[in-house]
């Protein structure tokens, strides 16, 4: 088997605790059910509008914007720290970089003559 009894023996331990916890904290715990406990909890402060408010599509397009970006970052920070590893290979990886990041500077500047990041007050 070469250890997988382990591992199963763990997760149906782990099971059984967590169910058990489960089980006893239903048990056990009070079971006083009004109003105010069943509300939407935000820090102590009664909410103005409903919890199943709907969003802005801004805020997704303000994520993914990130996202995109925050990939840019990922994928030349290692070109950036081992830049004497990729120099082997000339100006071809400097103009795979710079092409790459061109696409993403011309998807921001769609972006902001779109009005993507920008909001109506």
């Amino acid at each position: 088997m070469g250890g997988f009894e382990y591992i199963a023996a763990y997760l149906a331990i782990a099971a059984v605790v967590a169910a058990a916890m489960i089980f006893f904290s239903y048990l056990l715990g009070p079971k006083r059910w009004d109003a105010d406990k069943l509300d939407t909890y935000e820090c102590g402060v009664p909410l103005l509008d409903p919890s199943r408010k709907r969003y802005d599509v801004k805020y997704y397009l303000v994520a993914v914007l990130f996202l995109i970006f925050d990939l840019e970052t990922v994928l030349i920070y290692p070109l950036a720290s081992k830049f004497r590893v990729y120099a082997q290979y000339g100006w071809a990886i400097f103009i795979e970089v710079f092409i790459f990041v061109f696409i993403l500077l011309v998807g921001l500047i769609y972006a902001l003559k779109k009005g993507a990041v920008e909001w109506e007050r």
